[in-house]
């Protein structure tokens, strides 16, 4: 089995489920899975994870994402994005002459989102959306978020070009969507594209056209970020042969079975390799003294695909 990451350039009318179908048949793999969805109206960076680079889930989904798009104002839509319906007639509006820092000055930084009712949050276990698409209404709570940076240019009286670097959990629909109600007039998302997810960009990524290409004349691997790849913000840890033992069973690791460690330790986490260079776990410093508990470990081997 292949383990590792494949950086996807999403195309536009292209679900996040079908761009993970068409990876795992591509390598020939039952498990695979995105480290955060992108709507199928959204184009840009999708991260799909092969085998146990799966298991990393937790750590790729909170990562900061850079956006850029298109917001048109003038009236708001039932899903916040071009595929809605108009909720009110269309007002006029001349962003030239608002002040554009000032709207979106207030916006950065932290601050509670109402996230859209078309999306896949859960409600009961099921997506909003699947209530929405019933017309049943069901209570959502508005999430903190924070926008780290938000800038924008005005290319004719009713369109905003922008973007935003944001943490993750935040709706680019809504955050459209808000910025219309704020202005008076509505708004909603035109285009959007996903640039940066964490230390990964767009320009690393390849379309599903040329991942299938390389896969179909035998050099697929091309495509795949190697698991022992992942993660490299946290430091490097070899561990002798008792030390791989130790983490293969679950057990806390001791400083006297470290060979050695880089770069210095800087972080919670600690990526343990054993000596022939194998990944082993994800593992955390305990507070009180110098031995390490597995925080995530790599099974072994696993039957199948």
């Amino acid at each position: 089995m292949i383990h590792g990451l494949v950086v996807v350039n999403k195309e536009k009318g292209v679900s996040s489920h079908a761009l993970v179908t068409s990876i795992r048949r591509l390598f020939k793999t039952k498990k695979a899975g995105h480290f955060g969805t992108l709507d199928p109206t959204a184009t840009g960076l999708l991260l799909i994870a092969l085998g146990h680079a799966t298991r990393f889930f937790d750590f790729y989904v909170k990562q900061n994402k850079l956006y850029s798009g298109l917001i048109r104002f003038g009236f708001a839509t039932s899903t916040y994005d071009s595929e809605g319906k108009p909720q009110k007639a269309k007002q006029g509006i001349d962003l030239q002459q608002i002040n554009l820092e000032t709207l979106l000055a207030g916006f950065r930084g932290k601050q509670m989102q109402m996230p859209p009712a078309f999306s896949a949050k859960k409600f009961k276990g099921k997506p909003l959306y699947t209530y929405a698409r019933r017309q049943q209404e069901v209570p959502i709570n508005p999430v903190e978020v924070s926008i780290h940076e938000l800038t924008g240019r005005v290319i004719d009286h009713d369109t905003l070009e922008f973007r935003a670097l944001t943490s993750s959990g935040t709706y680019i629909r809504s955050l459209a969507h808000d910025l219309g109600q704020k202005v008076g007039v509505g708004a909603y998302l035109l285009e959007l594209k996903r640039e940066r997810i964490g230390s990964f960009s767009l320009e690393q990524a390849k379309t599903l056209a040329e991942i299938a290409t390389l896969a179909e004349t035998g050099s697929g691997l091309q495509a795949v970020i190697p698991i022992e790849s992942l993660l490299d913000e946290y430091p490097k840890m070899i561990v002798n042969q008792t030390g791989r033992r130790c983490i293969c069973n679950g057990m806390v690791l001791k400083a006297a079975d470290v060979l050695k460690i880089f770069p210095a330790p800087s972080t919670a986490y600690f990526r343990i390799f054993d000596d022939e260079g194998k990944l082993l776990a994800i593992a955390q410093k305990e507070a009180k003294s110098m031995s390490f508990k597995p925080y995530l470990v790599i099974p072994e081997s696993e039957p199948g695909n």
